[in-house]
């Protein structure tokens, strides 16, 4: 049975869909105004994680995941250099699929934009009025947070609270109220609609996006903490005030990356891009980062994680390559081997059911991949029997994290080509000072095979000899 986090009850449940082995799940995507940062990165690793592992597990998923283009932020930036709202969001959101689809995060069943469901938002909000729960004003509509007798319920805030930390309106009823669409301004995009031109407010798009693609009530809802108050908190109450109907039964929401004491976005400018991340350290490395922490914890950024990271995928695909190169033809049973490796998997799923907990799967695949090196550091060969069993081992990681599953040469190329690039050499440079070292080491000449040596280690790379030949690896 798998377990979640529920926000909503603040512990663990089962996961009890509304359909048997049938999952609606939906997750708050970006609002395409700027490069995607490592923070989006991780959401969007989160929760296709999530989905990749309950359909490992039997279940079928719809999954949507939202573009929010209609927004201040792209409006603001459009007016900056002087181009339109739709080339601003068009941009990024190209950008931000090309790079999700580098980090091996695989689309969404529906990846809708909130300018194209414009018809279905303002149907909603119709709705909406017809039972009294919102009213308009000036060309704006409002939520009627008060006429929502539960408001609150997800944040654990109290309407009395509400009252006082927010300011004065003179088109709103109360402070608490909220825009479900607001009237057009000058230099805005806009769409008719019966209260005059205009354009939805931020909250109604997931209400009215998630009812369009998944029905009135939905298994899970997905998204950071950061948007738990205001924007969750205001999803249940227009949608649950139009269907009177639970609008997601699990609220699940990712930790945020930290630099420092503040959380990483782009308007304190203090992000790392996807596209750098994924170009300075690949994939695998940024994928193990994130899987290294809870999904529901905060991490602080630091370069040192993904070094860490970098380090120990690095070794993951030696190994690999180790059994390819120590393949025999020896098909004896090895029991030991097959114990260890059928434990990992029981280990796999025992973890991933306590609330996806993956970072105590690493410390097992760690432990794991341990053992498979001492094991063939002592009998120097790998049977196809043996070699299956890892293979097995290996792919629930390959097919829930998305990791591990490239060719080892290829890795390694890649994983080169990178290191090269950060030190400042070309591969070119690398190998002609290896052949000159083991040119060196031939001719006896330990003083400048030394000399090479210590060159390239105070650029961080290591040289690994086996016999007459040499390889290396980055290891600052």
């Amino acid at each position: 049975m798998i377990r979640v986090y529920n926000t909503l009850s603040h512990k663990k449940e089962d996961l009890v869909t509304i359909k048997d082995h049938d999952v609606k799940m939906y997750a708050c995507g970006i609002t395409p105004y700027d490069q995607a940062h490592i923070g989006h990165a991780m959401q969007a690793v989160v929760f296709d994680t999530i989905r990749r592992y309950l359909e490992f597990s039997g279940y079928k998923v719809t999954y949507v995941r939202n573009f929010t283009d209609v927004d201040d932020k792209i409006i603001n930036r459009a007016n900056q250099e002087g181009t339109s709202s739709q080339e601003v969001s068009s941009r990024y959101i190209k950008e931000s699929k090309q790079e999700l689809e580098r980090l091996k995060v695989r689309q969404a069943d529906f990846e809708p934009l909130v300018s194209e469901h414009i018809k279905e938002i303002i149907e909603f909000v119709q709705g909406l009025m017809g039972k009294g729960h919102a009213y308009e004003k000036n060309g704006s509509v409002y939520f009627d947070v008060q006429s929502f007798k539960s408001y609150g319920k997800l944040s654990r805030r109290s309407l009395e609270e509400l009252m006082h930390q927010e300011e004065e309106s003179s088109d709103k009823k109360s402070p608490v109220d909220f825009a479900l669409w607001k009237a057009a301004k000058p230099g805005e995009p806009f769409w008719d609609s019966p209260w005059g031109k205009g354009r939805p407010g931020w909250h109604i798009e997931c209400s009215a996006l998630a009812k369009t693609y998944l029905g009135e009530s939905i298994d899970i809802h997905g998204g950071g903490v950061d948007i738990i108050f205001p924007h969750h908190e205001n999803e249940i109450a227009q949608s649950e005030a139009l269907t009177d109907k639970p609008f997601a039964k699990y609220w699940l929401h990712n930790g945020l990356v930290m630099v420092g004491k503040q959380k990483m976005s782009k308007s304190l400018g203090n992000f790392y891009t996807i596209a750098d991340a994924l170009d300075k350290y690949g994939a695998d490395v940024l994928r193990y980062m994130i899987f290294s922490f809870a999904y529901n914890s905060n991490f602080n950024f630091e370069e040192t994680n993904f070094l860490n990271a970098e380090k120990r995928v690095n070794y993951y695909y030696l190994t690999i390559k180790k059994i390819a190169d120590m393949l025999t033809h020896d098909a004896r049973y090895d029991e030991e081997f097959t114990k260890r490796s059928d434990e990992f998997i029981k280990s796999f799923s025992t973890n991933m059911d306590d609330n996806f907990n993956s970072a105590v799967v690493l410390a097992d695949l760690n432990d794991y991949f341990t053992y498979v090196n001492q094991y063939l550091d002592k009998k120097k060969k790998i049977g196809p029997v043996a070699k299956t069993k890892f293979e097995q081992a290996l792919k629930p990681v390959q097919t829930v994290y998305g990791m591990l599953d490239e060719p080892p040469d290829s890795y390694t190329s890649s994983y080169k080509d990178r290191i090269a690039l950060r030190v400042g050499l070309s591969r070119a440079d690398i190998d002609k000072l290896l052949e000159q070292r083991n040119e060196a080491r031939k001719n006896k000449d330990f003083a400048k095979a030394d000399e090479i040596r210590k060159t390239l280690l105070e650029k961080g790379i290591v040289i690994m000899d086996s016999g007459s030949t040499s390889d290396w690896y980055y290891s600052l």
